[in-house]
């Protein structure tokens, strides 16, 4: 059994990374013939397929259509033109090996994290069955028929599953072990877990009864200083915001990136009770100009939202999606929906977006392109703007302050240098940045504020990005009102503007 987990371990860390992509003449291909169409050559991992009945004239078509740095088999399962669980039950079949049911159980002693990231587990040996399960990815399906049929695995001695299915059971059945990866990386000083410290309660402990003190010798003297201070910190902010809109010079795009040249890119959406605009969010998130096979894109579903999780999987979204359901624990929120997704990400490069959004069909390009540009930069805040910003008096203030600071302040704050407080949406990072500053803080509401600043005090640059994202701002005080009372503050201002129509 360990050797299994080491070797394909082996093929896992030897091959390349996101981005690169290994020539098939390391594979031996083969000769198909059917019918009229003699001789095509076809990889093996996609020759047996015209067995199980896939017309070999779509093979060998994809094959062609297929950029250089995209393997057939991965636009093959990304754009859906054959599902997961039915491409990965065939090469079961082909491999001669039995498709993972979840028995027997994985073996209690094993890192969940790295099985999750490599596509192997150990299972508990019972007489001859399989002692491992392994879920390659598209780039490693090469190899393992490569080992199957030099005999250097026996298919026996294994079960396979599909990437997804494998993921499910995995977060299933370990969701402990990693959420302690996902949720562990913030160090407790730099966390809201714990709220104010001693000294922040002995500050505003002394400033009040100095206020108090002030006030009951003389009330005069108290509202001047009231005042003074007020009128200070509205002058400062006046002289900030002048400075920003004097200093936004604008935004130069670099050149565009061909397709061979896009890294991998991770889209993350954390989703509660958003049953009815699923299916507008995944139509918004399709009309995307980026290579569908470099695309990861990461669903997160609370496991206390059936709704949502039944009407996804009635969509039967292609590869290139994955549903990761959220497992119950404190605190229920965003960011920490958002740092399961990260412990898992595939991309170079990842962005989050709100389930409303309809992003610009060419931003991830032009972000894309951006780092690619500019090395040493970590993170670009898109600009989101509002689409019903004429609906109503309250959408329209909205509009008027969304249209300020993403226009202008926070253009002109990165122009100087100065920390932004991200917009909580349409947000994209390094994934390597992201990670180096402990990602998102989960007890934190105001989770992008925080790690706007939290980029600035580590030292890591952050700029505006060219492209829109819109928004669907709310429009009634009466609606916001009731919502506010059954779910809430936070969630009704969340939901208030939300309605089931078509957003794209």
């Amino acid at each position: 059994m360990a050797g299994i987990v080491r070797e394909f371990s082996r093929f896992v860390d030897s091959a390349p990374r996101a981005g690169g992509a290994r020539p098939f003449a390391r594979t031996s291909l083969r000769l198909y013939e059917s019918g009229d169409l003699a001789g095509p050559r076809l990889p093996p991992e996609l020759a047996f397929l015209a067995a199980e009945g896939f017309p070999p004239e779509r093979l060998v078509n994809l094959i062609g259509a297929a950029p250089k740095a995209v393997r057939p088999l991965d636009k093959l399962l990304s754009e859906g033109l054959i599902s997961e669980d039915v491409y990965y039950r065939a090469l079961a079949r082909h491999l001669g090996c039995p498709y993972y049911n979840g028995d027997p159980p994985l073996t209690a002693a094993f890192d969940a994290m790295r099985g999750l990231r490599c596509g192997v587990a150990p299972l508990e040996s019972r007489g001859g069955g399989p002692r491992a399960v392994i879920a390659p990815r598209a780039q490693f399906v090469p190899q393992l028929i490569e080992a199957a049929q030099s005999s250097r695995f026996r298919p026996g001695s294994f079960a396979l599953a599909s990437p997804q299915r494998f993921a499910g059971l995995v977060r299933a059945r370990r969701g402990e072990d990693l959420l302690d990866v996902a949720l562990g990386r913030l160090p407790a000083s730099l966390a809201a877990r714990h709220g104010m410290t001693q000294l922040q309660f002995a500050v505003l402990g002394a400033v009040a009864a100095l206020a108090s003190v002030v006030g009951l010798v003389s009330f005069g003297a108290l509202e001047a200083v009231a005042s003074a201070t007020l009128w200070l910190a509205f002058s400062a902010m006046i002289l900030l915001r002048s400075m920003a809109a004097i200093a936004n010079v604008g935004i130069v795009r670099p050149p565009a990136l061909a397709d061979d040249e896009l890294p991998a890119y991770t889209i993350v959406v954390a989703l509660y009770r958003e049953s009815r605009i699923v299916e507008d969010l995944v139509r918004g998130l399709d009309a995307l100009d980026y290579p569908k096979s470099k695309l990861d894109i990461k669903l997160v579903v609370e496991q206390r939202d059936p709704e949502t999780l039944s009407r996804l999987v009635e969509l039967k979204l292609p590869a290139r999606y994955e549903i990761i359901i959220a497992p119950p624990g404190p605190p229920q929120t965003k960011p920490r929906a958002l740092n399961i997704a990260l412990s898992s990400a595939r991309g170079e490069l990842i962005v989050v977006y709100d389930a409303e959004d309809v992003p610009a069909p060419d931003q991830l390009r032009l972000a894309a392109a951006r780092f690619a540009a500019e090395k040493d930069l970590d993170c670009l805040q898109g600009r989101l703007v509002i689409r019903n910003g004429e609906e109503s008096w309250l959408s329209r203030q909205f509009a008027v302050e969304y249209a300020t600071l993403f226009d202008f302040i926070n253009p002109g704050l990165c122009a100087l240098d100065l920390p932004i407080a991200l917009g909580g949406s349409s947000n994209h990072f390094r994934v390597r940045s992201l990670v180096d500053v402990g990602a998102w803080d989960e007890w934190n509401v105001t989770e992008d504020a925080d790690l706007g600043i939290r980029l600035a005090r580590f030292g890591y640059r952050v700029r505006a990005l060219d492209s829109d994202t819109s928004e669907e701002a709310p429009h009634e005080l009466r609606r916001l009102r009731k919502i506010i009372e059954s779910r809430g503050l936070e969630e009704g201002f969340l939901l208030m503007g939300r309605r089931s129509r078509p957003l794209v």
